[in-house]
């Protein structure tokens, strides 16, 4: 495991997670680059968040859009009903900027599956800060007809 995907120090609280929230299981080596992202379950679902540092930071001083469009895709791959033994990819992902966050702020996401065919899998999701909506996103993914491995 690379530095940038521990958790930081327990004393660290200002870019510890939340209480309830664990390093996410699933993720890729870029997932890990841009990560740490961490998960926890709800009733209503799963809720991923990650804290904003230096790295995710553009030269405006917020969080580049880029990480979060990243992030909103982390999110909505993660959609109830996947089959993660199987492969699926992105193929359209629209993504509306609502707000900025800034350094230090947690930034949580959440994803629904409205519609899946044989092969496709529709999905919305929204990027939150606090109360403020920062980024809602739909996307569709495709089903590979290959298994992971």
């Amino acid at each position: 495991m690379a530095a940038e995907d521990t958790p930081p120090p327990a004393g660290d609280l200002a870019s510890a997670p939340p209480d309830g929230f664990g390093l996410m299981t699933r993720t890729s080596p870029y997932g890990r680059l841009v990560g740490p992202v961490y998960e926890k379950t709800t009733p209503a679902g799963k809720v991923f968040g990650f804290r904003v540092i230096d790295k995710h930071v553009n030269l405006g001083g917020v969080t580049h859009g880029g990480m979060l469009a990243t992030f909103a895709d982390i999110v909505l791959g993660q959609f109830e009903a996947r089959d993660f033994n199987k492969v699926t990819v992105t193929v359209r992902m629209v993504t509306d900027f609502l707000a900025p966050a800034r350094p230090g702020d947690w930034v949580e996401g959440t994803a629904k599956l409205t519609r899946e065919t044989r092969s496709f899998f529709f999905v919305d999701g929204v990027l939150t800060c606090r109360t403020r909506n920062l980024l809602t996103a739909s996307a569709i993914f495709k089903l590979v007809n290959r298994r992971r491995g």
